[in-house]
């Protein structure tokens, strides 16, 4: 059976969740993880900062411990299996949507290269420097969640997230200067990027457009870039991911084609059935039939 997927909005009401948005999820003070977090997929990038104690967090088959001073970072998309913490564990929980990361600004020149850096080395000890502003950032952030007057709140709390992510940006700029290849070129750096906005994204990108927008480039300068590093459209790898997507969802979930196709961002049902049977011969229907017969393959 698929893990259930959760959006930032699915933990409101949790206990010890201080704020809850379309964007943003944080929680000042956590023992452990909530409940609903473990066996289940995020739909968000996620910092976990341990103020004290230890714990032991394993996401996607690979174990981490967290010590006091630490932060694990992982992408939208990985899969929670454990938490174990100690008795005087304290956990600092932020969750961030695709959109508020891409949102700032020194993340569009060096947005692959800082997903590259977390996916190869997602615990990090902070600095003292990064542990004080960590700290101010924390409080205010809190203070914002629970403040009675909502005028600005959005904003403001989002200058907080964004000096937050310049300060982690700064500490790890080294590492990432020295572990990137230099025989990388842009070209491929944007394609990398691509692919992995559509791999973050589990399908839901829908058009050159939209991903273009995402980089901060032309849908035409996207398309030029991505045939002359693979030979093929953009356009067919976006309907790849789709497809990989909706195969996941027709053979192991107990949803409707009406709640996949609204998932997935389609218009209506019906232009949903007409890509599946553009991309299968099928349609949603028969194509769920036959891969719940073992007849069908995921795409690849």
């Amino acid at each position: 059976m698929q893990p259930h997927e959760w959006t930032t909005n699915d933990f409101k009401g949790d206990p010890g969740i201080d704020y809850c948005h379309d964007k943003l999820l944080f929680a000042n003070s956590l023992h452990t993880l909530p409940e609903r977090m473990i066996g289940a997929r995020m739909r968000f990038g996620m910092a976990i900062y341990c103020r004290q104690g230890t714990a032991l967090i394993t996401v996607d088959g690979l174990q981490y411990r967290l010590e006091q001073g630490q932060r694990l970072s992982y992408q939208e998309g990985s899969l929670i299996e454990e938490c174990l913490a100690s008795s005087d564990a304290d956990l600092v929980l932020m969750g961030l949507s695709w959109e508020l990361i891409e949102a700032t600004e020194a993340l569009n020149t060096v947005v692959w290269s800082i997903a590259d850096y977390v996916r190869r080395s997602p615990i990090y000890t902070l600095s003292e420097e990064a542990l004080s502003l960590t700290k101010i950032y924390h409080q205010q952030i809190y203070k914002l969640c629970h403040s009675p007057n909502p005028l600005f709140r959005d904003e403001l709390l989002h200058i907080h997230i964004q000096a937050l992510l310049y300060s982690f940006i700064r500490e790890v700029s080294e590492e990432i200067r020295q572990a990137t290849p230099q025989d990388l070129t842009r070209a491929s750096q944007q394609a990398r990027l691509f692919f992995d906005l559509l791999a973050m994204r589990r399908g839901r990108i829908r058009s050159v457009s939209e991903v273009a927008t995402l980089m901060n480039l032309t849908p035409k300068h996207l398309s030029r870039i991505i045939k002359e590093q693979t030979g093929e459209t953009p356009i067919h790898f976006i309907h790849q991911y789709m497809m990989r997507a909706i195969t996941q969802e027709l053979r192991y979930s107990t949803k409707t084609a009406k709640e996949i196709a609204f998932q997935q961002g389609f218009s209506s049902l019906a232009c949903f059935g007409k890509f599946v049977k553009q991309q299968t011969g099928l349609t949603p229907t028969e194509y769920r039939k036959k891969l719940q017969a073992g007849e069908g393959a995921t795409p690849s």
